[in-house]
C-alpha cells in the first residue's frame, strides 16, 4: 500500500483530478480501515464495499488485485498481488489513458 500512496501522490501532483484512485475493501471492519489510513497518513480513497459486488463484477478471485480504468471505463491494465517492478507499468498506463481523455 505504501507504494500505491506514493504513486497517487505523484499521479495526483502530475494530473490531479483527471486520475482517481480507489482502494476498494472487502471484509475489514470499517473502523480497522480508518485507524490504519490514519496511522499510514495514506491519502488514496478507501471504500468499503458491502457484500462483494464489486469484486465479483471485476472477477477479482484474489486480493491485492489493481486495476487501471481508462476514461472509457475500460481495463487498460490489471495485475494480481502487488510487484514494486509494476510501478512503472502504471506510470506508463496512467499516462497513456490521460492521454486518450485529452
Amino acid at each position: 500500500m505504501p507504494h500505491l500512496q506514493s504513486l497517487w501522490s505523484e499521479v495526483q501532483q502530475k494530473w490531479g483530478d483527471k486520475v482517481v484512485f480507489l482502494c476498494v475493501n472487502i471484509g475489514d471492519d470499517k473502523k480497522v480501515i480508518e485507524e490504519w489510513w490514519s496511522q499510514e497518513k495514506f491519502t488514496l480513497r478507501a471504500v468499503q464495499q458491502e457484500g462483494d459486488a464489486v469484486s465479483r463484477a471485476f472477477g477479482v478471485q484474489a486480493y491485492p488485485t489493481n486495476y487501471i480504468l481508462g476514461p472509457d471505463g475500460k481495463v487498460l491494465w490489471r495485475a494480481v498481488g502487488f510487484d514494486e517492478d509494476n510501478l512503472e507499468v502504471m506510470r506508463k498506463t496512467i499516462e497513456a489513458g490521460v492521454r486518450i481523455e485529452n
